[in-house]
């Protein structure tokens, strides 16, 4: 839910404010830069120099007021997406198909789109993220800083926080991107303070005694502001100079004292029971005192100047001044400790009736209400599942009491920690869970932590132990779990592929083929789709085609699996590659356009421009690429391809090798190498590995293509990969006689490597054969041969045999050593052997 009083510019009072030239001058400034940061503690006039030099520039410009519940990418981006349509229409509908890919904290897509989009408006345009402060998610963090690096020259942020900014700004400030302002430049000086106490304030203090205050206070603005007001009710102005002094918390508290016990008892209860509310309107202030005519004591607070901020242009929302709202609290604490459960509760309950779900669980942490916040968090598990961010915060900060009787939330928890990379305290929260499982009341949940523990072991590669789980939590549940599905429609997830997870792949030929056939005559079981897919997957690396189309299109076909666009767009992608394979690329191409209609997913958007990179793919292998793709596919080779999308990146990087931007893709797959090796991902590793091994053979640097073809081998050949190879086509098998060639006087030309190089290259003349039996690499009669020369019978005897000549023998032996790269009847006999022929 997007609450539009976060996006509306703070209103000022113009006869409440000093006319500050120099701040002007350096926010105007901030129109020549990318990035204009206001970093200075609480009350020095950064929210309001910022909205009032908004107010009287012509500029166009959004707001954003930033809070703890925005630390989530979704929720973050969604705000400025909201905000930046509040004045270019067309932006969100262009730009939020992206969206859904923050959940799986992949930013790049969806920042590149935004990029894009704003770079197609001339107009220069102002955004503002006020107090930034509140935002410590690492990963909105190196969003912004990629949305900085690219952020159009049109198109400036103004940025305010209480510390500096925690993304890197050192580029911007070299490059002059950057206009910085600190407590410096924002603390009054003696002449603004002279005009504030005089012009604004209507106090008739000499400049010596105004002089006194602000070197004080060292022109810090709250603390001037406050000893105005107490200077208005002081009948004796030099006394209270006089005795005037202290650190800023100590100022405040004593002039918040004096401002506070000046009100009557009833505007004090109201102060102290609504500062705790973040933001407020006069029905939740209601339900909170049970005052009546709220709304209009926020209006008359607002008239009086008592630290109140009016957070629309309707004056219904409102907040307090950040310094007052702390004093409020802590005094709070201090005189009703006993009423504050019954007060959160009731703001908790008034902010669930009327949808905001995220305010409620933050108004009940507040002040260590934990057990009434976990048990609302558990009651609304549904609406938080997507909030990872914000989810795992609150997780966080619950202690283990509120969670022991809580099983769902400890799910969901060590779900968001394996998203966090948090394996380690994953699997000790589930050690704990584990332990519990000889309770009575944890019976029920037996199958469920089974089946997290099997997952969290597939994260950390460890196929034996998932087995292991698996085998338990399927006698446990043999009718599945409702968590084996919870992201099956969306794709919130880090992977293309399970594969990426098993660097042995017979080991993984092993496990899914026992999981494969102990599922697939189950009724109503839509997970064994997953496997169907990677099974599939798996034969079709091997080059097994007619046992991979089986399993696709199961897959595809399957009724219980049809509402699961996850397993369907993963099925196609396979069925895909099959169809190319076996020369029926017309009919991969209706299958991608038949995908579109049958996803049904709150990620649709997502599927879509990953079934667009699908059919881009299958265009460049058929010699038919659209460049027109590269433009609109949302994604750009300086991104940081993440996981769930090393598939697409690799699309991307042939697309810029068709369009002769070698460079391009190998900065692209440097930067995925780097990614898939950090993570020890074989599957991946040989897919980039062997793009850049062809990118370095079109650029015409063949000593380089030839490394990292060598490299790609060895990556590749203990787990026999073929597809990877076959399906790279005729500069493969190119590349492949380039380096059997080279290897053949620099390295021992039987070794396995070698060996590996020569079958993948006798391969490419079919690459439809799947028995590794001869077919149309050596013809049927050399094969016939080539066995005859096995049983030991010479030249004549073979000829006799076949009731051929000595001489079309040797015909045939000649066309059979040049195939196989060899020399003599050994050397033959030893590569059919490897080859699998004898």
């Amino acid at each position: 839910m997007i609450l539009s009083t976060k996006l509306h510019i703070p209103q000022t009072r113009r006869d409440d404010l000093v006319e500050r030239t120099a701040i002007t001058e350096l926010l105007n400034r901030g129109l020549k830069s990318k990035l204009t940061s206001l970093s200075a503690p609480g009350g020095y006039g950064k929210t309001t120099a910022l909205s009032q030099w908004l107010q009287q520039s012509a500029i166009p410009a959004v707001w954003i007021s930033l809070g703890p519940q925005d630390n989530d990418l979704i929720a973050f981006w969604s705000y400025t997406i909201a905000a930046i349509n509040s004045k270019n229409p067309q932006f969100a509908e262009a730009v939020t198909p992206y969206l859904p890919s923050l959940k799986s904290g992949a930013f790049e897509p969806f920042i590149s789109a935004m990029v894009r989009e704003l770079d197609s408006c001339s107009d220069e345009f102002v955004l503002v993220w006020d107090d930034y402060h509140t935002i410590d998610f690492a990963p909105i963090h190196a969003s912004v800083a990629y949305f900085l690096a690219y952020l159009p020259a049109h198109f400036h942020l103004y940025v305010t926080s209480r510390t500096e900014m925690p993304f890197p700004t050192a580029r911007l400030q070299t490059t002059g991107q950057m206009v910085k302002i600190t407590v410096q430049e924002l603390r009054f000086q003696l002449a603004e303070g002279i005009r504030y106490f005089q012009d604004c304030m209507g106090l008739s203090l000499s400049g010596d005694k105004i002089a006194v205050l602000v070197d004080r206070t060292e022109g810090w603005i709250s603390g001037l502001y406050l000893a105005a007001i107490s200077l208005q009710r002081s009948g004796d102005h030099a006394e209270f100079i006089r005795a005037f002094s202290g650190e800023h918390r100590n100022i405040a508290d004593y002039l918040f004292q004096e401002v506070f016990s000046l009100q009557p008892s009833e505007i004090q209860s109201f102060l102290l029971e609504s500062a705790i509310l973040d933001r407020m309107n006069g029905t939740l202030c209601e339900a909170v005192t049970g005052q009546a005519n709220c709304q209009e004591l926020l209006e008359t607070l607002e008239q009086q100047h008592l630290f109140i901020v009016s957070l629309d242009d309707q004056r219904e929302w409102y907040r307090y001044h950040h310094l007052f709202s702390d004093f409020l609290r802590r005094l709070f604490r201090k005189r009703y400790a006993g009423r504050s459960k019954e007060l959160h509760t009731k703001a908790a309950q008034w902010l669930e009736a009327n949808g905001f779900l995220e305010e409620a669980v933050e108004q009940l942490l507040m002040e260590g209400h934990y057990l009434e916040a976990s048990d609302l968090m558990e009651k609304h598990l549904q609406d938080f599942r997507v909030k990872r961010g914000v989810l795992y915060r609150w997780l966080c900060e619950l202690p283990e009491s509120c969670l022991a009787d809580k099983p769902g939330i400890q799910f969901l928890y060590v779900k968001v920690m394996v998203e966090a990379g948090q394996m380690e305290l994953a699997q000790a929260r589930l050690r704990q869970m584990e332990n519990k499982l000889s309770d009575p009341e944890w019976t029920a949940y037996v199958g469920n932590v089974l089946y997290l523990s099997s997952a969290v072991s597939f994260y950390r590669k460890d196929i034996r132990q998932v087995d292991e789980y698996m085998e338990m939590f399927d006698r446990h549940m043999p009718e599945g779990s409702y968590l084996q599905m919870i992201e099956g429609n969306s794709y919130s997830i880090s992977f293309d592929t399970q594969l990426s997870f098993i660097n042995d792949l017979h080991e993984a030929e092993r496990y899914f083929s026992k999981w494969v056939k102990r599922w697939e005559s189950r009724e109503d079981y839509p997970f064994v789709g997953f496997y169907y897919v990677t099974y599939s997957l798996l034969l079709y690396e091997q080059n097994r085609l007619e046992e991979a189309e089986v399993y696709a299109e199961r897959a595809l076909q399957t009724k219980c699996i049809q509402p699961y666009g996850l397993i369907l767009f993963g099925a196609a992608a396979v069925a895909v590659r099959i169809y190319q394979a076996k020369g029926a690329s017309a009919r991969a191409f209706d299958l991608l356009e038949q995908l579109k209609s049958k996803i049904h997913s709150p990620d649709k958007s997502i599927f879509m421009r990953k079934i667009e990179a699908e059919k881009a793919y299958l265009s460049l292998v058929n010699g038919s690429f659209d460049a027109g793709w590269l433009q609109a596919c949302g994604i750009q080779y300086t991104d940081t391809a993440p996981f769930a999308s090393i598939r697409e990146y690799s699309h991307l990087a042939r697309a810029c090798m068709a369009c002769g931007r070698e460079s391009d893709a190998l900065q692209l797959l440097e930067q995925m190498y780097g990614f898939v090796h950090d993570e020890d991902r074989t599957w991946d590793k040989v897919k980039v590995t062997i793009l850049q091994s062809l990118a370095f053979y079109q650029k015409g640097e063949t000593a380089d293509a030839l490394m990292k073809l060598e490299a790609a081998l060895q990556l590749a050949e203990p787990g026999r990969y073929i597809r990877s190879f076959l399906d790279e086509g005729v500069k493969m098998a190119e590349l492949l006689r380039e380096y059997t060639g080279h290897r053949q006087t620099n390295a021992n030309p039987m070794s396995p490597i070698m060996r590996y190089a020569r079958e993948l290259l006798l391969r490419m003349s079919d690459p439809a054969n799947e028995t590794a039996t001869s077919g149309a690499l050596i013809t049927k009669q050399e094969l016939k041969i080539l066995r005859m020369i096995e049983m030991g019978l010479s030249n004549k005897q073979i000829a006799d045999q076949l009731q051929i000549t000595t001489e079309t023998v040797k015909s045939h032996l000649k066309s059979m050593y040049r195939k196989l790269r060899v020399n003599k009847r050994e050397q033959a006999l030893e590569q059919g052997k490897a080859l699998k022929w004898l």
